[in-house]
């Protein structure tokens, strides 16, 4: 029997119905605020992500030659798409908002919470150098994470003006910045202790006392981009009611990527404590690969983590739906089926002609908490009987009724 490819998935039945509707749910949050959607290939030009990256992002892709010999690669992310669609794309009227969700493909070490084949719910404002759109993207996706029933997190935010500011504030070698950067970034992994021993080889001993100090929580109001992350934070509480704001001056996210605002959603406890489920940033420079200038600010929700906690947390309920179980008479199933859709009512139908017992057999099998039982008995008395799986108890209602009858049955469950 084959196997699945390692790092990547099956889903079926319940699950799969669940991520579908998650997706709904963040697909029409983030039009909620504006955003419209972008669509791309799953596949690009190879050199698309070299030329932003560098050669050695080749390793982290799913790269391949078509039967031409041309090189392409499986997206890993959709900003580089987007951005190659915005940049030639002169119809377009900014500030541009959109939004992508689909999966991306990278080649990573596969744990909890990541996977080779996944999907990110990206949401980008083009074309603004606004502050005041970095504090929306992050109320939307804070909007959403909550929409979705998700609560135990924080958002952690900085600005990489900060840390650049004290780079050169400390007259860091260009060509040591970001080795420098890579060592913060791992702070919540080796400890701050670790890192400054780190930097402490890239730099002098002198310099990287100055950076704990920084990091510990030294006086920084004369840095670069601290009134832009002040005025960020404030934005989110008094605009947006966000409380769970926090200056993570550690946070570094992208080293070559943002140049303004970063933030990342990060959980707080329970299994995922310290797992990122959503994070994105400034990227005004980022253009400039596509021979474009214009501005940038996105976030992007990790669907398969948000997924995953939901899943830790979720309680197989029946659901409000409907199986019309022919025991006797399939063609008045059928019309009572064919009447319920037509109520815009979901409703599974048994044309197999089947025992009692095993048609109820199926409903609760399959969480569907009414089961519209059709037998001769009651049609010859002008009759249906509907059993509430859930609360284990018949009902009876007037065939020529039904459609009305089983219609309210449903609204008022459903309220």
């Amino acid at each position: 029997m084959l196997g699945n490819v390692k790092g990547v998935r099956d889903f079926i039945g319940r699950e799969a119905l669940l991520r579908q509707q998650v997706l709904e749910t963040i697909r029409k949050t983030y039009e909620l605020f504006g955003f419209e959607p972008i669509e791309t290939p799953a596949f690009e030009p190879l050199s698309l992500f070299i030329d932003k990256s560098g050669p050695e992002i080749e390793s982290q892709l799913y790269s391949f030659e078509d039967k031409k010999g041309e090189k392409l690669a499986l997206r890993p992310e959709h900003t580089i798409s987007k951005l190659r669609v915005v940049s030639k794309d002169k119809s377009l009227v900014f500030p541009f908002k959109a939004y992508s969700i689909g999966n991306v493909w990278r080649y990573e070490d596969v744990k909890k919470g990541r996977w080779r084949e996944f999907i990110q719910a990206d949401i980008d404002v083009f074309g603004s150098s606004s502050l005041l759109y970095d504090a929306e993207v992050i109320a939307c996706i804070d909007f959403t994470i909550k929409k979705l029933g998700i609560k135990n997190y924080r958002i952690n935010v900085s600005n990489r003006k900060i840390l650049t500011s004290l780079m050169n504030s400390l007259g860091v070698d260009v060509e040591d910045v970001l080795q420098v950067l890579r060592e913060i970034d791992k702070i919540h992994k080796v400890g701050i202790d670790e890192v400054i021993n780190r930097i402490s080889t890239i730099i002098s001993k002198e310099k990287s006392q100055k950076i704990r100090e920084y990091l510990e929580g030294n006086d920084i109001s004369e840095l670069e981009g601290v009134t832009e992350l002040d005025s960020l934070i404030k934005d989110l509480k008094e605009n947006y009611n966000v409380e769970n704001t926090y200056f993570d001056r550690s946070l570094v996210r992208g080293q070559d990527y943002y140049d303004g605002t970063i933030f990342e959603f990060e959980f707080i406890d329970g299994d995922f404590k310290g797992v990122v489920l959503a994070g994105g940033g400034r990227y005004d420079k980022l253009s400039e690969h596509f021979d474009s200038d214009f501005q940038i600010v996105g976030g992007s929700i990790g669907f398969d983590v948000v997924m995953e906690s939901i899943l830790a947390e979720y309680k197989d309920e029946f659901k409000n739906s409907f199986c019309v179980i022919s025991v006797d008479n399939v063609k008045k199933a059928k019309f009572i089926a064919q009447r319920l859709r037509n109520a815009g009512i979901t409703t599974d139908l048994l044309l197999d002609k089947v025992s009692l017992s095993k048609g109820l057999n199926y409903c609760n099998s399959n969480k569907i908490r009414f089961a519209v039982i059709v037998g001769d008995r009651d049609l010859q008395n002008g009759k249906i009987t509907v059993r509430d799986m859930n609360a284990k108890k018949d009902m009876v209602f007037d065939f020529n009724n039904i459609e009305k009858e089983l219609s309210e049955l449903a609204h008022d469950t459903l309220r």
